[in-house]
């Protein structure tokens, strides 16, 4: 028995009301259930994908030079669920860093409203990587029918 992958993340925000507009309504995720000071969201891969606890408002941002989660990368399907999910990150004025071509992904990221990075990408089949060591770097990426993004990596 080993392990088979990720369940589900929990992050602690500020304002779960903030915190929920995000993650539901801009990202459409499913609340599927409260407890608390948390809700738990879907996104397809098991009963919750991601939970939220509300810590306060008084509560520290995340900072990028201390231990701690780095980001969390959310899988979309293609390219076109990409383009639509950033599409409606944009028109909701949600910070955008950039994207990236990691060769075995393509994606982009962007700032949650406890200052999380969220990355949203889609795995590109092996075969089409094209290098033998994947992970050395990571290359541009425009998604298409977007202005030139700032690259992330």
């Amino acid at each position: 028995m080993g392990l088979q992958g990720i369940n589900h993340v929990v992050l602690k925000v500020k304002n779960l009301r903030s915190a929920d507009y995000f993650y539901r309504e801009i990202l459409g995720m499913q609340l599927v259930g409260k407890r608390g000071g948390m809700y738990f969201y879907h996104a397809g891969g098991h009963p919750h994908d991601l939970a939220l606890l509300e810590v306060g408002t008084n509560a520290k941002s995340p900072q990028r030079h201390e231990t701690g989660l780095f980001h969390l990368c959310f899988t979309v399907s293609d390219e076109q669920a990409l383009i639509e999910i950033y599409n409606r990150c944009q028109a909701a004025g949600v910070s955008i860093l950039g994207t990236s071509d990691h060769t075995v992904m393509r994606s982009f990221y962007v700032v949650d409203p406890d200052g999380h990075v969220v990355e949203f990408g889609f795995d590109v089949p092996q075969e089409e990587w094209g290098v033998p060591d994947p992970f050395a770097r990571d290359f541009a990426y425009s998604i298409p029918n977007l202005d030139a993004q700032t690259q992330v990596g």
